[in-house]
């Protein structure tokens, strides 16, 4: 397995999404906030959720947003793959406070 592949990354931490464990919504929440980081953020703390393989999925998302790449332009499929994501995981957007 070659855990260095943003799209493998992208994929895997999709599947880990979808199968709603623990990790699921930390998963999410690293997806989600790559690709649109206005709306959803990590807690940090939270990455401990994910196994050592899953972490390093999780930082090479991270470092593939460092590079000015999305993760949906990376993978077939992805937009499509990210609205469905979104659609499950919108509960997580960050709720900001309106201005006095």
């Amino acid at each position: 397995m070659n855990q260095n592949n943003p799209a493998h990354s992208v994929e895997t931490l999709l599947t880990v999404a979808n199968r709603h464990t623990g990790a699921s919504e930390i998963a999410a929440q690293v997806l989600l906030s790559a690709w649109n980081s206005s709306a959803f953020a990590v807690p940090v703390a939270d990455l401990a959720l994910l196994d050592s393989a899953n972490y390093q999925h999780a930082i090479n998302v991270m470092t593939l947003r460092y590079h000015c790449k999305e993760p949906q332009r990376v993978i077939p499929n992805g937009d499509k793959k990210f609205h469905a994501l979104y659609r499950e995981w919108n509960h997580l957007e960050i709720q900001r406070k309106e201005a006095a």
